[in-house]
C-alpha cells in the first residue's frame, strides 16, 4: 500500500482532530517536577513523542525515570544537551472515523414510483407504519449516536422539486424529524410518493444546507432514488454532483471542505447516472454506489456505505532546514487505531536547529488529516513563567 502523499487534494480540509498544542510532562518516579527547558536528570534513556486523537483520546504513556514523553503537535523546546543521541519513538492514536465530527445529509427520492398507487407495487411503499427509507435513516442516526460520534444530520426529500428540507443540521433524531414533518408523522414525509424525479433539486438543497454547516466536520451525502432524472433538467443533478465532488463546499468561516456522495438505486431502475455521474469515488477508485437494492435491504446497505476506515498514513521527519524528508509508514504499525513505530536517534550534530515532523493519514472517503510539530534546542535560561506547575508536572509550550 502506498503511503499518503503530502499534497493530496484537500490535505488541510479537516484539522483539529489531533492535539493542537505541544506539551511535555516532566515527572520522575518520585513525583519531583522538572523545569520546562528540558530534562535535567542524568538518565535520559528514551524520548517518546505521543500523537493524540482529540475526538477519541487514548491513555498516553507517562514519563518515568529516564523515559520522557511529549504530547501533541506544535513546538517542544529542550536544552540541547538533554536529548542528544537519544532514541526517539513515535507513538499515538489516529482517530476512528466514526468519532470524526460529521455532517450528514440524507437526500431521499419521494417520486411517484416509490409509493403504491402510481405504480403497483411501489419500490418502497409504506408498510406497518414504516418503510425502507425511514428505517435506513434511523439505522444510520441511531448507530452513529450510539457509538458516541459527534455527528449532525439533515434531510432533503425531492420529487420533481424539493418537497421537504431541514432548516439546519441536528444532532438529535427527534429534532431532525420535527424540523421537516410539518407537525405530522415522519413516515408521511420520508415515505411519500408523487410526481417526477429531479436529482438537481435534491442535491442543490443538500449543497445549500452544507454551505451553512459548521467548519471542521466531514461532509457526507447519502442519496436514495429509484429512477433516472426526468424533470425539470436531466443534467442538473450531475452538474451539482460534479461541483461537490471536485470542489466541495465553502462552509461558515470560508473553509473549503470536501463532500462525499454515496448513492443507492432502489429497485431495478437504470443506475448508470447515479453510479457514474453522481456518486463519489473512494480511495480505492470504486464508486460509492450500490444498485438493485430492495426496500427491506436499504438500512443495511446504507449502513455499509456509511462505514469508514483508515486506509493510508505516514510520518515524515527531517532536521530543520534540510531536505529531503525521511518517511515512516503508519499503516504497517496500526492496531486498533493505535501505533508505535521503530525509534530514530536525535543527534544535535545532524540536526543543529532541531527536528521537524509531519503526521498525516487519510480514510476510505479520501478525507485527509494532518498535523505538524518540532523539537527545538535552546540553551537560554528558562523564564520563571515557563517552569512546570509542581501540582501537575506539566507545561504547555
Amino acid at each position: 500500500m502506498n503511503v499518503l502523499i503530502v499534497r493530496f487534494l484537500y490535505s488541510t480540509a479537516v484539522v483539529g482532530l489531533i492535539a493542537a498544542c505541544g506539551s511535555a510532562k516532566f515527572n520522575d518516579t518520585t513525583g519531583k517536577s522538572k523545569t520546562a527547558d528540558g530534562w535535567h536528570g542524568q538518565n535520559v534513556d528514551r524520548l517518546t513523542w505521543f500523537w493524540q486523537c482529540d475526538s477519541a483520546p487514548a491513555p498516553q504513556p507517562a514519563t518515568q525515570d529516564g523515559n520522557v514523553v511529549i504530547v501533541g503537535s506544535g513546538d517542544h523546546t529542550f536544552k540541547s544537551t538533554s536529548f542528544d543521541k537519544t532514541p526517539l519513538i513515535f507513538s499515538g492514536k489516529v482517530c476512528p472515523p466514526v468519532t470524526y465530527p460529521r455532517d450528514i445529509i440524507f437526500v431521499i427520492d419521494v417520486s411517484g414510483s416509490m409509493a403504491d398507487g402510481w405504480k403497483q407495487p411501489g419500490n418502497d411503499p409504506m408498510a406497518t407504519g414504516s418503510c425502507g427509507r425511514l428505517k435506513a435513516v434511523e439505522a444510520i442516526v441511531n448507530d452513529i449516536n450510539a457509538r458516541g460520534g459527534d455527528s449532525r444530520f439533515g434531510i432533503v426529500t425531492f420529487a420533481n422539486v424539493v418537497k421537504a428540507k431541514s432548516s439546519k443540521m441536528w444532532s438529535e433524531k427527534s429534532n431532525l424529524y420535527r424540523d421537516i414533518d410539518g407537525g405530522g408523522k415522519i413516515e408521511d414525509t420520508l415515505c411519500a410518493g408523487s410526481l417526477g424525479t429531479s436529482y438537481g433539486a435534491g442535491l442543490g438543497a443538500a449543497e445549500a444546507i452544507l454551505t451553512g454547516s459548521r467548519p471542521g466536520a466531514v461532509k457526507e451525502i447519502y442519496f436514495i432514488s429509484d429512477g433516472v432524472p426526468d424533470e425539470p433538467d436531466e443534467t442538473a443533478g450531475p452538474t451539482v454532483a460534479a461541483r461537490l465532488n471536485s470542489q466541495g463546499v465553502i462552509v461558515s468561516g470560508g473553509q473549503k471542505t470536501p463532500v462525499s456522495i454515496a448513492t443507492v438505486m432502489l429497485g431495478t431502475g437504470d443506475d448508470t447516472i447515479l453510479k457514474t455521474q453522481i456518486a463519489s469515488v473512494d480511495s480505492g477508485g470504486a464508486p460509492m454506489h450500490v444498485g438493485s437494492v430492495q426496500a427491506a435491504q436499504l438500512a443495511s446497505t446504507l449502513s455499509k456505505l456509511a462505514e469508514n476506515q483508515i486506509t493510508e498514513g505516514k510520518m515524515q521527519y527531517r532536521p530543520i532546514g534540510t531536505d529531503p524528508w525521511q518517511e515512516i509508514s503508519l499503516t504497517q504499525s496500526l492496531k486498533d487505531y493505535s501505533f508505535s513505530v521503530p525509534s530514530i536517534t536525535l543527534d544535535k550534530s545532524v540536526a543543529p536547529k532541531g527536528l521537524e515532523v509531519t503526521f498525516e493519514y487519510r480514510d476510505k472517503k479520501k478525507n485527509v488529516y494532518s498535523s505538524q510539530g518540532r523539537i527545538l534546542w535552546s540553551d537560554a535560561p528558562v523564564p520563571k513563567a515557563a517552569l512546570v506547575n509542581p501540582d501537575d508536572g506539566s507545561s504547555d509550550q
